[in-house]
Protein backbone atom coordinates (compact mmCIF):
# COMPACT_ATOMS: atom_id res chain seq x y z
CA UNK A 1 0.00 0.00 0.00
CA UNK A 2 2.69 2.68 0.83
CA UNK A 3 4.30 1.84 -2.41
CA UNK A 4 1.24 3.24 -4.54
CA UNK A 5 1.08 5.68 -2.67
CA UNK A 6 4.44 6.76 -3.55
CA UNK A 7 3.53 6.44 -6.61
CA UNK A 8 0.77 8.33 -7.23
CA UNK A 9 2.55 11.53 -5.04
CA UNK A 10 5.16 11.52 -7.96
CA UNK A 11 2.34 11.67 -10.82
CA UNK A 12 1.00 14.68 -9.25
CA UNK A 13 4.86 16.51 -9.28
CA UNK A 14 4.86 15.27 -12.77
CA UNK A 15 1.57 17.10 -13.58
CA UNK A 16 2.31 20.36 -12.27
CA UNK A 17 5.70 20.27 -13.66
CA UNK A 18 4.00 19.47 -17.00
CA UNK A 19 1.49 22.72 -16.32
CA UNK A 20 4.50 24.55 -15.86
CA UNK A 21 5.91 23.71 -19.22
CA UNK A 22 3.08 24.28 -21.25
CA UNK A 23 1.13 27.23 -19.76
CA UNK A 24 3.21 29.81 -21.02
CA UNK A 25 3.66 27.95 -24.05
CA UNK A 26 -0.14 28.34 -24.66
CA UNK A 27 -0.44 31.77 -23.56
CA UNK A 28 2.07 32.96 -25.98
CA UNK A 29 -0.14 31.19 -28.54
CA UNK A 30 -2.88 33.08 -27.68
CA UNK A 31 -1.55 36.20 -27.72
CA UNK A 32 0.15 35.63 -30.59
CA UNK A 33 -3.70 35.13 -32.11
CA UNK A 34 -4.85 38.19 -30.96
CA UNK A 35 -2.03 40.18 -32.73
CA UNK A 36 -2.61 38.17 -35.89
CA UNK A 37 -6.18 38.80 -35.97
CA UNK A 38 -5.94 42.41 -34.78
CA UNK A 39 -3.55 42.91 -37.69
CA UNK A 40 -5.98 41.00 -40.32
CA UNK A 41 -8.90 43.24 -38.89
CA UNK A 42 -6.56 46.40 -39.48
CA UNK A 43 -6.14 45.34 -42.77
CA UNK A 44 -10.24 44.54 -43.64
CA UNK A 45 -10.73 48.64 -42.19
CA UNK A 46 -8.22 50.15 -45.04
CA UNK A 47 -9.89 48.19 -47.58
CA UNK A 48 -12.79 49.45 -46.27
CA UNK A 49 -11.70 52.93 -46.17
CA UNK A 50 -10.19 52.61 -49.83
CA UNK A 51 -13.31 51.07 -50.94
CA UNK A 52 -15.33 54.63 -49.44
CA UNK A 53 -13.02 56.97 -50.85
CA UNK A 54 -13.43 55.22 -54.20
CA UNK A 55 -17.47 55.60 -54.21
CA UNK A 56 -16.85 58.82 -53.06
CA UNK A 57 -14.43 60.02 -55.81
CA UNK A 58 -16.10 58.61 -58.60
CA UNK A 59 -19.28 60.22 -57.83
CA UNK A 60 -17.58 63.46 -58.41
CA UNK A 61 -17.58 65.89 -61.22
CA UNK A 62 -13.81 66.91 -61.24
CA UNK A 63 -10.80 65.42 -60.29
CA UNK A 64 -9.67 68.03 -57.84
CA UNK A 65 -13.75 67.25 -55.94
CA UNK A 66 -12.56 63.36 -56.28
CA UNK A 67 -9.58 63.47 -54.51
CA UNK A 68 -11.12 66.25 -51.59
CA UNK A 69 -13.92 63.74 -51.02
CA UNK A 70 -11.78 60.86 -50.98
CA UNK A 71 -9.63 62.03 -48.60
CA UNK A 72 -12.46 62.70 -46.26
CA UNK A 73 -14.50 59.01 -47.00
CA UNK A 74 -10.72 57.94 -45.81
CA UNK A 75 -10.76 59.39 -42.85
CA UNK A 76 -14.18 59.69 -42.14
CA UNK A 77 -14.13 55.21 -42.42
CA UNK A 78 -10.87 54.93 -40.47
CA UNK A 79 -11.83 56.92 -37.65
CA UNK A 80 -15.69 55.32 -37.16
CA UNK A 81 -14.09 51.35 -37.64
CA UNK A 82 -11.47 52.91 -34.71
CA UNK A 83 -8.22 51.97 -36.02
CA UNK A 84 -5.60 54.01 -34.98
CA UNK A 85 -3.82 55.78 -37.82
CA UNK A 86 -2.44 59.00 -37.01
CA UNK A 87 -2.00 60.17 -40.84
CA UNK A 88 -3.37 57.63 -43.72
CA UNK A 89 -1.72 58.66 -46.97
CA UNK A 90 -4.58 58.65 -49.68
CA UNK A 91 -3.31 58.79 -53.02
CA UNK A 92 -6.29 58.98 -55.90
CA UNK A 93 -5.14 58.59 -59.16
CA UNK A 94 -7.72 60.59 -61.53
CA UNK A 95 -5.49 60.39 -64.73
CA UNK A 96 -8.44 58.65 -66.38
CA UNK A 97 -11.39 60.76 -65.20
CA UNK A 98 -14.03 60.79 -68.11
CA UNK A 99 -16.93 58.90 -68.70
CA UNK A 100 -16.30 55.64 -69.30
CA UNK A 101 -13.07 55.77 -67.21
CA UNK A 102 -11.94 54.62 -64.02
CA UNK A 103 -10.35 56.20 -60.57
CA UNK A 104 -8.09 54.36 -58.15
CA UNK A 105 -7.24 55.14 -54.42
CA UNK A 106 -4.86 53.88 -52.16
CA UNK A 107 -4.76 53.99 -48.84
CA UNK A 108 -1.58 52.93 -46.55
CA UNK A 109 -1.53 53.51 -42.99
CA UNK A 110 0.90 52.72 -40.34
CA UNK A 111 -1.29 51.51 -37.21
CA UNK A 112 0.27 51.10 -33.86
CA UNK A 113 0.59 47.36 -32.24
CA UNK A 114 1.64 48.34 -29.09
CA UNK A 115 -0.75 47.32 -27.12
CA UNK A 116 -0.53 43.66 -27.98
CA UNK A 117 3.54 43.40 -27.46
CA UNK A 118 4.49 39.71 -28.36
CA UNK A 119 8.09 38.64 -29.52
CA UNK A 120 8.34 38.53 -33.05
CA UNK A 121 5.30 40.89 -34.14
CA UNK A 122 6.55 44.60 -34.41
CA UNK A 123 5.82 47.55 -32.69
CA UNK A 124 3.73 48.80 -35.79
CA UNK A 125 2.06 47.89 -39.37
CA UNK A 126 2.25 49.17 -42.60
CA UNK A 127 -1.02 48.44 -44.20
CA UNK A 128 -2.26 49.18 -47.57
CA UNK A 129 -5.07 48.66 -49.49
CA UNK A 130 -5.93 50.03 -53.44
CA UNK A 131 -9.51 50.10 -54.87
CA UNK A 132 -11.13 51.02 -58.56
CA UNK A 133 -14.22 52.13 -59.60
CA UNK A 134 -15.69 53.04 -62.82
CA UNK A 135 -17.09 56.24 -63.74
CA UNK A 136 -20.45 55.93 -65.77
CA UNK A 137 -20.29 56.25 -69.77
CA UNK A 138 -23.33 58.16 -69.74
CA UNK A 139 -22.66 60.93 -67.10
CA UNK A 140 -20.80 64.78 -67.77
CA UNK A 141 -17.28 65.18 -65.76
CA UNK A 142 -15.45 68.24 -66.58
Amino acid sequence: MGDRRRRMRGEEGQAIAELVIVAPVLLLVIVLMIGLGRIDSAQGDVESAARAAVQAAVVQSDPAAAQAQATAAVTSTLAGAGLTCPSPQVTTDTQNFVPGGSVSVTVTCITSLADVTVPGLPGSKTLSATSTAHIDPFRAVS
